[in-house]
Parts: structure tokens; C-alpha cells; sequence
């Protein structure tokens, strides 16, 4: 809950793929109201959020941000059964991003600024995170962080000595007053900033501290963020992200400079919102690519253009199809039902090679 006379912090939720949201949401408010984000006392985070929390205390520049986002996408989508397969390791993907991307003086950056979300598997107590002695020592609290059991692998991580998994088993939207804290969630709920609804269903659930709406388009995410969806899905994600952080501002009296109304709802939109800038440019929910009518606002780049050129030349330039003829062969729909029948032969094959290695 956002407080204007009290200092506050932002919360970013675990969400796994969904993690484009956040980097929305920030741009949003990076853009529109700097201030809530340079004079944040803590970016608390689990999972996804708290890769986002750190990646952006690092200044790592925006487009290189969504192109390391999308290749993992690319990478987990490659498969014939995703994320799944044993051949795709999230952790090895997660931990040689990190040392990749990462500044050296990282732990210099985000100590004290940061509180990662984790749970230890000794007992199942939640424990944040904030001071760390070297860029090791971040990467292995963000990797235990983002290791869900079973679906990341067997043996838990380890941070300092001790073994532990996803926050979000504990807390998945880590704070420590929630009078002062915005907090952020791609899925429908009952938070500072995540896509609402207009709908007479009431009914919602608290998950881990993880704010829930009983509905579909909810079941729709949660799904999608265990099984990555296509590069651009994931972009309208983060275009959703900022419309909804936009929101949030003007709610609260928080934008600053001229701009566009947005009050616009992730479902039962009016049929013509209020976008005085872009002339007779509607926002239809039948322009949504399949599938999308329960996640997201429709992906129309004059609006995107608008609100933000710099993200939508980013979006736009990560979202570019960089397949070679090998994969573009693969993806013919006879090669890939041809790979899924031999999938029992496979797999087993594939599965031993990947143990042994």
C-alpha cells in the first residue's frame, strides 16, 4: 500500500515466466514516477521478482534485459516438452545468466537495498536475505531462491552452507509492513499493482502471501508460468505490466508529467477507453492473438508507442525471430509430430545422457 507520507518499499511477487510483468511495471514507473523507485528503502523479491529486484539495482540496461529474458524463453520452448525436458537445465540457465549479465561489484549495488525471499529446507522457515560479501554469494541466493522442488531438480541449491528452495514455498510477496509497501503480481488479486477484473466473483485465496482471485484467467497464468508462453506473449506480459503500474498511478494522484488516461481493466474493458492522444485508435478484445483474452489487454503498438517508445523499440527488438534454417526445419508441424512419436524412444535415451552428465 502505497503512503506518501511514510518512506516505502516494493514487493515484486514470485511469478517464474511471468517475471516480463515486472519488467513493465518498473519501466512504468521508472518513466513516470522516478522518485517511487529512487527513494524506495527496500526492493524486497522471490523467484522472478527477486531476479527482477536485483537485475535492475544492477542497472543492467533494458534491452538487455528482455534479450536475456527472451532467450530463456527460446531455450525452455526448444523442447518438445519444455521446461521437462531433461536436457533443459532452469538452473545452469538461471546461474550462467546471472554471472553473465551481473556486474562484478553486484553485492555492492543491492546490499542493503534488497531482500531476497528463501526457504530453508531444514525447516520450512522463511528467511530474507539483504547483505551479501560477493557477486558468488547474490548468485547463489537468487538461484536457491528461484528452485522449485521436483520442477528445478532433486538436490536444493545451497546459500552459505545451508540447502534451500523457493521463497515462494514460505513467502512469495516478502514484506515487513505492508503499509508501506507497494507491491507488484502478474496475477489477478488483491495488490498494489496486478491486472484487476470487473467481476461479481468475490472469491480469492491467499497463497503464501500471494494474493489469488478464483477465475481462469488466474489458472491460465499460473500455468504460464511454469510452461514459458511465445516471445510474444511474453511481451504483451510486460506491455499489461505497464498499463497496470500506469494505472496504480494515476489511482493514486502519483503521475507525473501530461499523459493519456489509462484506467483500463486487464478483463471486461469498456469497449472504447479513453486515450485522447491516439486519435480514433480502438482497443478491441477480438484483436487478441489465441488464447490471450484471459491474460492480457490487446497488443496495439500505437498505444505501446505512445506510452513508452524506448520499451516498445526493446520489446520489439527482443521479440525479433532469430531461429536458424535447422530450427525453422524442426518447427515444421510433420517434423514435430514425428518427434513426439518417437518421444517414448527419446526420452529415456535423453534422460540417462542428461544424469550422466
Amino acid at each position: 500500500m502505497y503512503d506518501p507520507e511514510r518512506r516505502w518499499s516494493l514487493s515484486f511477487a514470485g511469478c517464474g515466466f511471468l517475471g516480463f510483468y515486472h519488467v513493465g511495471a518498473t519501466r512504468c514507473l521508472s518513466e513516470r514516477a522516478p522518485h517511487l523507485l529512487q527513494d524506495a528503502r527496500t526492493f524486497f523479491g522471490c523467484s522472478a521478482g527477486a531476479l527482477h529486484a536485483a537485475v535492475f539495482l544492477s542497472r543492467v540496461p533494458l534491452d538487455q534485459t528482455l534479450e536475456i529474458l527472451m532467450d530463456l524463453v527460446r531455450k525452455a520452448r526448444s523442447r518438445n516438452i519444455g521446461t521437462l525436458h531433461p536436457f533443459f537445465n532452469l538452473n545452469k540457465c538461471i546461474r550462467d545468466g546471472l554471472q553473465e549479465t551481473l556486474p562484478d561489484n553486484v553485492h555492492q549495488l543491492i546490499s542493503g537495498r534488497i531482500c531476497i525471499s528463501l526457504t530453508r529446507v531444514s525447516d520450512g522457515k522463511n528467511v530474507l536475505v539483504s547483505d551479501f560479501h560477493s557477486k558468488d554469494e547474490v548468485v547463489d541466493a537468487l538461484v536457491c531462491s528461484c528452485f522449485i522442488p521436483f520442477y528445478s531438480g532433486l538436490i536444493p541449491p545451497s546459500f552459505r552452507g545451508e540447502r534451500y528452495v523457493d521463497g515462494g514455498v514460505s513467502d512469495n510477496v516478502p514484506l515487513l509492513d505492508a503499509r508501506t509497501t507497494i507491491t507488484v503480481s502478474p496475477f489477478y488479486g488483491e495488490h498494489d499493482i496486478c491486472p484487476k477484473v470487473k467481476s461479481t466473483n468475490f472469491f480469492q485465496v491467499n497463497v503464501t502471501n500471494l494474493s489469488l482471485r478464483l477465475c481462469l484467467a488466474n489458472l491460465h497464468l499460473l500455468t504460464r508460468a511454469l510452461f514459458p508462453p511465445d516471445v510474444k506473449v511474453a511481451g504483451e506480459l510486460c506491455f499489461q505490466g505497464y498499463l497496470d503500474a500506469f494505472r496504480f498511478l494515476e489511482e493514486n494522484g502519483i503521475c507525473n508529467g501530461p499523459r493519456p488516461s489509462l484506467s483500463l481493466s486487464s478483463e471486461g474493458m469498456a469497449p472504447e477507453p479513453t486515450v485522447p492522444c491516439l486519435g480514433n485508435s480502438r482497443l478491441v478484445e477480438d484483436e487478441l492473438p489465441d488464447g490471450l483474452h484471459l491474460t492480457t489487454v490487446p497488443w496495439d503498438e500505437s498505444v505501446l508507442e505512445t506510452l513508452s517508445p524506448k520499451l516498445t523499440t526493446a520489446l520489439f527488438e527482443a521479440i525479433k525471430d532469430r531461429e536458424g534454417y535447422l530450427s525453422k526445419v524442426c518447427n515444421f508441424l510433420p517434423v514435430r509430430i514425428l518427434s513426439y512419436v518417437m518421444l517414448p524412444c527419446t526420452l529415456p535415451v535423453e534422460s540417462v545422457i542428461a544424469t550422466v552428465h
